[in-house]
């Protein structure tokens, strides 16, 4: 989107621009884009005049995790393409000045099949086709850059650099707008509440791949979107979902910390009796001092992935348990490895992940392995389907 300052009542030109994500498979969001590119979409701010916004040249990129250039490959993100391309086809039909867009995405075999099949309806002619693939999407790879200038004055420059950010999703990548220093979690960091993902590891190493990226960056200037509420030497997030994020590395610093000390719950809950609720508090609300305080010779308890969601997430809903199965799954397995047998990042990191010094090697290990098993390894299968998380749910755990 362009800056707010732009006055379009004064310029001969619109405004190129970038869309990153193209949103949900919903006709109804298309009318709001038109109203954009006509220049009829007013923004209003609190602090100066209405600012009507308008975009002639398009490019779409999606990034993996988050369609939010396509940020991943999640239907929430690249489901709104071919509605747009038929909008693009329709408006270029009135006027020449809407140019014929590019669709960007980071490659993804397996996931790339589905979301290709969902673009097999658009129009040959409604975006410009990859030459090595003759297909829709552009491929992007780690720190490429995708740019646009305003015609009109050529210091006016938006440029976003693609860090590729697995874990969400396996295509995921952030974006990060060079110029201002802001970076597009995508998936990776929400306005409000915690993401989930397929891969933890690979996850926490995007995370700090992303800190690590703005530590080494200039703040956000003051006078961006968002800065207003930004402490002084922030950089500012723009999550897919949710509101801004102002206070950027701290927010990254906290989804890292978070993880820590989710590690440090389960270990200090697999310390407890599951019937002495005195002490299941106690581990939850002070779980550092309760293995700090642990005997090598003390008592072994187990517990399964379904105690365990009754008593980490009392206050979230029953629809809700599938996904944080599925996250607590993640943090036992990672629990239950030695170092050399996490998944190493795709990408160079200046540092290592921040860990318990609780955790130490393999931790913990499943009392039996699942009769779904695949693999040949020590450490449990993700489960597929309803029949196989029913029989995951209940195989106790035990600390070592």
């Amino acid at each position: 989107m362009p800056p707010c300052d732009w006055n379009f009542d004064e310029r001969s030109t619109l405004v190129p621009a970038m869309l990153v994500d193209a949103g949900d498979d919903k006709p109804e969001y298309i009318p709001f884009l038109e109203l954009a590119l006509r220049g009829n979409l007013c923004v209003e701010y609190a602090d100066h005049a209405p600012v009507r916004i308008g975009i002639t040249d398009m490019y779409v990129v999606f990034i993996f995790s988050s369609l939010s250039i396509l940020t991943h490959w999640h239907h929430d993100h690249v489901g709104g393409v071919p509605h747009i391309l038929r909008l693009l086809d329709r408006l270029r039909k009135e006027t020449a000045a809407v140019p014929v867009p590019r669709v960007y995405k980071y490659p993804e075999p397996v996931t790339d099949a589905s979301m290709l099949a969902r673009f097999a309806t658009i129009p040959s002619a409604a975006c410009i086709k990859c030459p090595t693939t003759d297909g829709p999407v552009w491929p992007l790879q780690d720190n490429d850059t995708v740019r646009v200038v305003d015609p009109e004055d050529a210091s006016r420059v938006a440029t976003l650099r693609v860090v590729y950010s697995p874990g969400h999703a396996a295509d995921h990548c952030m974006l990060l707008l060079e110029e201002d220093h802001i970076l597009l979690t995508g998936d990776n960091v929400l306005g409000r509440g915690s993401t989930v993902f397929e891969n933890l590891v690979l996850y926490m190493h995007s995370i700090q791949r992303g800190l690590e990226l703005l530590e080494s960056r200039r703040a956000t200037p003051m006078g961006v979107v968002g800065t207003q509420f930004s402490d002084f030497g922030e950089n500012v997030l723009f999550p897919a979902h949710g509101p801004i994020v102002p206070r950027g590395k701290d927010t990254l610093r906290r989804y890292l910390k978070h993880r820590v000390e989710r590690e440090e719950q389960l270990l200090a809950l697999l310390t407890c009796d599951p019937n002495d609720n005195k002490r299941v508090v106690k581990a939850i609300a002070d779980s550092a001092s309760v293995l700090a305080t642990r005997r090598p010779s003390a008592a072994k308890y187990g517990w399964t992935l379904r105690q365990l969601i009754a008593v980490l997430y009392t206050n979230y809903s029953v629809r809700m348990y599938p996904a944080v199965a599925r996250v607590l799954l993640l943090h036992l397995q990672r629990l239950s490895c030695s170092l050399r047998e996490l998944d190493q990042p795709p990408f160079s990191t200046q540092s290592q992940l921040p860990s318990s010094p609780y955790v130490t090697g393999r931790s913990v290990r499943i009392e039996r392995l699942p009769s779904f098993q695949r693999s040949t390894n020590h450490i449990p299968d993700m489960p597929r389907g309803e029949v196989e998380w029913r029989e995951m749910l209940d195989i106790p755990w035990e600390i070592l």
